[in-house]
């Protein structure tokens, strides 16, 4: 990384070291280690889903390959302290470049995911040893018609999990569901519904509070063929059995667009912005924290929104600060955000160039009011790098300084089941 991209800019205002404390930085470089060279076209997608898990010494992380077989969801370790990454391991199949894995670890080092569909039931296994992906017990499947999996583990070690459900005759939905330890996978309910029938999808994140019992969830609810995006916000204090808004208020289930506490509302229609969410997480003193994009002719905008201000949230832009380092590129879409356990915010994005695509992560201490910012795929030579994926605490694992980023380098195909080459890489 050179000087240029590691300096300090205050958001919305003049690039100055100086203004950012800042102008004694050190300079630092974060190399890349290349995991697979058979990536699919979404090897590391999509946001909702955490990739990354670290325990002590040793730093796991699970993608999606696609091989002349079809498609199949790979881990590897690294040792944080020798610098070596183990061998490939495979966890399972996947039905097409949608089934990507979610990745939790329990209180006992015990690692956990879910993988497999797109339209169809859920695949689940368990590492048989603690913090060890060599070996995986039984894969048990479970649920009906359910894609993108997000993945948490309680205090009690009981596995949460939210998905897609999508329906041939009436809206498509959200369902949470629950693994208590010895138990099998139940579901608790429907908690997010759309308003419309057909296609719609949610991009729903999860994140626990400082007490690990307040469960915080944000959505991006796309419906009407793209006409109404809503990015929305509710938690639950009983472990998803009840939702509320910011304000305390019960919501009633399935929650809509209608009724969810709104951060941002628009549309893929003449005279709105097209919105994306990414993930949320949750500062040290218990504040939500969700990143989403707005895109509208001629630019795009990406906002961190916490709770606030007279609409409830308050919103600060970080795009223009981005763009005073590389002027000519865009920001892009569906942003991943992780609070380290220092209180850091950090969060990564795509942007985007005369066709080229590249990762950007930002970290702030102070809420993305002063931010750094670095380009972690710089030394990848390939014209494409996206579908980045940022570690983040879910449960049992919270991320001490700088987390770890996985990105894809290539194509992204022109369907769900083409076999392709890409390069996954570590940073």
């Amino acid at each position: 990384m050179n000087r240029r991209d590691a300096l300090a800019v205050l958001a919305g205002g003049t690039l100055s070291l100086a203004d950012a404390g800042l102008s004694a930085a050190p300079k630092t470089v974060h190399a890349t280690a290349l995991l697979s060279r058979n990536g699919s076209g979404r090897a590391t997608a999509y946001a909702e889903a955490n990739k990354i898990v670290t325990v002590g010494q040793q730093t796991h992380v699970t993608w999606l390959d696609s091989v002349k077989d079809g498609f199949r969801v790979r881990i590897r370790t690294l040792d944080r302290k020798s610098g070596e990454w183990s061998k490939t391991w495979t966890v399972g199949p996947a039905h097409d470049n949608h089934g990507g894995p979610s990745l939790t670890v329990d209180s006992r080092g015990h690692l956990h995911v879910v993988y497999f569909p797109h339209h169809h039931p859920f695949r689940y296994r368990r590492s048989l040893k603690p913090n060890d992906a060599s070996a995986w017990g039984e894969e048990v499947q479970f649920g009906r018609k359910l894609t993108y999996p997000t993945l948490v583990c309680g205090p009690d070690d009981t596995l949460y999990m939210t998905a897609r459900r999508s329906h041939s005759n009436k809206p498509w939905t959200v369902e949470l569901w629950k693994k208590p330890v010895g138990k099998a996978w139940q579901m608790v309910g429907t908690i997010l519904r759309s308003r419309a029938g057909g296609y719609s999808h949610f991009q729903e994140a999860l994140a626990w509070g400082p007490d690990h019992k307040r469960l915080h969830l944000s959505v991006r609810i796309y419906e009407n063929g793209g006409s109404v995006e809503t990015i929305g916000y509710m938690y639950s204090d009983d472990f998803g059995t009840t939702w509320r808004n910011g304000g305390g208020r019960v919501l009633e289930q399935p929650v809509t667009a209608e009724t969810i506490d709104v951060i941002a509302s628009g549309g893929r229609v003449e005279g709105k912005s097209s919105h994306k969410c990414g993930t949320i997480s949750v500062t040290p003193d218990g504040k939500p924290v969700v990143v989403y994009s707005a895109s509208s002719s001629p630019g795009a905008e990406m906002f961190v929104a916490t709770p606030g201000g007279k609409s409830g949230w308050r919103r600060s832009g970080l795009a223009t600060a981005v763009a005073r380092h590389w002027p000519d590129w865009t920001i892009g879409p569906a942003a991943e955000v992780s609070i380290n356990r220092q209180g850091t915010m950090y969060v990564v994005a795509s942007m985007a160039h005369e066709g080229r695509n590249d990762v950007v992560l930002i970290s702030s201490s102070d809420l993305g009011k002063t931010i750094r910012v670095e380009r972690p795929a710089g030394e990848v030579k390939q014209d494409k790098k996206w579908l980045a994926n940022l570690e983040r605490d879910t449960g049992h694992h919270p991320v001490d300084g700088r987390p770890g980023v996985i990105f894809t380098a290539g194509t992204r195909g022109k369907g769900n089941t083409d076999i392709l080459s890409n390069d996954v890489f570590w940073t």
